[in-house]
């Protein structure tokens, strides 16, 4: 019999991984599937965990119980893809993966899904590569090479910092434990414009070269949805081996409460200063460091990045 292994933060989400799985453990045990636990520390997290499970050269099924910060971190742990089957109950704050999936219903219809998918969906994994890095005061850290994998979407400019922020806000923390997870991103988002400065970027999507004088973001995107359920990218497809982006240019604080909403249903593109593009590989230069994000997870600012897609596919169970 398969077994499958069950990895967790027991800390995520303000404690609502832990009620989630007590709801799965119950569910598992009454139909007798075989299955290990793995409870993520913070000296062991979930990437270390992921590491170990998939060093390996037989099929390993994991089923992640989590949000979206717990995914990129597993997807950042995987080290062969081939033999390895995700699949993901959600319990976070954003939920973008499991929006753009269209991943729904109670915990235990996620997870009969994920039991009766024994094959998988190839899912196109993003690589953000990192050319320069600087700390949040703007000190190079490094210039050497340094790549994150994503599901969702990387981000460099307003989206980032509003990430950066969402980050490290105890606001978080609250709005979690009330199930108004989502919230943050926008009480963070409105407060930013008025705080956030333009920059100057020069973009290569494959052959084609854009300039940009005064741009406020620009998502890269896997999947249609990021920051809490915006919709940047609606077209979208984590499966046809392209990156789409969202460049938003030249826009001030009118223009934000003007056409923010719209993004909510994917209907931002017919604003001007407001491009939807797509290619197979992107570089971004920028005048000055700026924060980068990979799934709403931030680490450092930089200058100068590349995205692609990897040549391996994430075998995702239950979609």
């Amino acid at each position: 019999m398969s077994v499958y292994h069950i990895v967790i933060n027991p800390a995520g989400a303000s404690g609502r991984t832990n009620e989630c799985w007590n709801i799965i453990k119950k569910e598992l045990d009454t139909i007798g599937v075989n299955y290990e636990v793995h409870l993520s520390t913070l000296e062991h997290g979930i990437k270390e965990i992921m590491q170990e499970l998939t060093s390996t050269n037989e099929r390993v099924n994991i089923i992640l119980i989590g949000g979206d910060g717990s995914m990129n971190l597993a997807v950042n742990g995987i080290v062969n893809f081939d033999k390895t089957y995700l699949g993901l109950i959600p319990c976070g704050s954003g939920n973008d993966l499991a929006k753009s999936l269209g991943i729904h219903g109670t915990e235990i219809e996620c997870l009969h899904r994920i039991l009766n998918d024994q094959n998988g969906s190839d899912l196109d994994v993003g690589i953000l590569t990192y050319h320069t890095r600087y700390d949040e005061k703007g000190n190079k850290v490094s210039d050497e090479p340094y790549s994150r994998r994503y599901n969702i979407s990387s981000g460099i400019g307003y989206d980032a910092a509003i990430s950066e922020q969402v980050q490290r806000s105890p606001w978080k923390k609250v709005l979690n434990a009330l199930h108004l997870g989502k919230l943050i991103y926008l009480f963070v988002g409105a407060r930013l414009i008025f705080l956030h400065h333009h920059f100057k970027t020069k973009i290569q999507i494959d052959d084609q070269s854009y300039s940009y004088d005064k741009l406020l973001f620009i998502a890269t995107m896997n999947e249609p949805y990021e920051g809490g359920g915006f919709m940047f990218c609606p077209t979208a497809n984590p499966c046809d081996g392209i990156l789409n982006t969202c460049i938003a240019d030249g826009l001030g604080r009118i223009d934000f409460f003007r056409i923010f909403p719209y993004a909510m249903k994917g209907e931002h593109g017919k604003f001007k200063g407001v491009s939807l593009k797509e290619g197979k590989q992107i570089h971004i230069q920028t005048e000055q460091p700026v924060w980068v994000h990979t799934d709403g997870e931030v680490e450092y600012k930089t200058d100068s990045v590349t995205y692609y897609l990897m040549d391996e596919k994430l075998h995702f169970l239950g979609w």
